[in-house]
């Protein structure tokens, strides 16, 4: 019987590629970032700040979940559009990549509505 690979599958090479790419230089807290951590591991990589805004899909069997931080150097009282945040991209409990890159190759494969690209 043939396995069928979903979208997610297909795009976790691709994800995690994009997302060390995206990562800010310096941020130590993302830089200790690995694919395949828990979501729980998450925070205690970003020290225990919470998500400014969670976005929860599932689709084609998954459940994807879109963690957005602020960057390290913006208050919590600061507001930002999306772009300006950092997504770190959940898929069933794991991390599968982080940063705008990657947040935007899972979202095209799975039809998900994103904020767009800034212009320029």
């Amino acid at each position: 019987m043939a396995r069928a690979i979903s979208h997610v599958h297909l795009l976790a090479p691709l994800v995690v590629v994009a997302g060390l790419a995206a990562c800010k230089k310096g941020d130590v807290r993302v830089e200790r970032f690995t694919v395949g951590i828990t979501k729980d591991s998450v925070s205690v990589l970003m020290e225990g700040e919470k998500p400014a805004r969670v976005d929860s899909y599932l689709t084609g069997g998954h459940f994807i979940e879109t963690l957005y931080f602020r960057p390290a150097e913006e208050s919590e009282s600061a507001v930002l559009p999306d772009r300006k945040l950092f997504p770190v991209v959940v898929v069933d409990s794991k991390v599968r990549g982080w940063g705008w890159t990657a947040w935007d190759s899972v979202a095209a494969a799975n039809k998900i509505v994103v904020a767009p690209r800034p212009k320029g």
